[in-house]
């Protein structure tokens, strides 16, 4: 079984942001992904918000991709 899940790491315990399909007691390999997210991160995200908006044509954009894969429609 593979499941995916947000954590919060507190007082030495991952704490899951959601009920787990686990027994009690079960034995689980984790893996830890990503990085800190600093304030100067989240403000290069906020200042591209909407940067492509009326400059890229999304539904040709997704067709292109389809048709450069050798697949029919999206």
């Amino acid at each position: 079984m593979v499941q995916s899940v947000k954590a919060t790491y507190r007082n030495g315990v991952l704490e899951p942001s959601e009920e787990l399909d686990l027994e009690d007691g079960e034995s689980v390999v984790v893996t830890i992904s990503g990085r800190r997210i600093t304030e100067g991160d989240l403000a290069a995200m906020r200042s591209s918000f909407g940067a492509w908006r009326g400059k890229v044509d999304a539904e040709k954009l997704i067709r292109e991709i389809y048709e450069g894969r050798g697949r029919a429609g999206a």
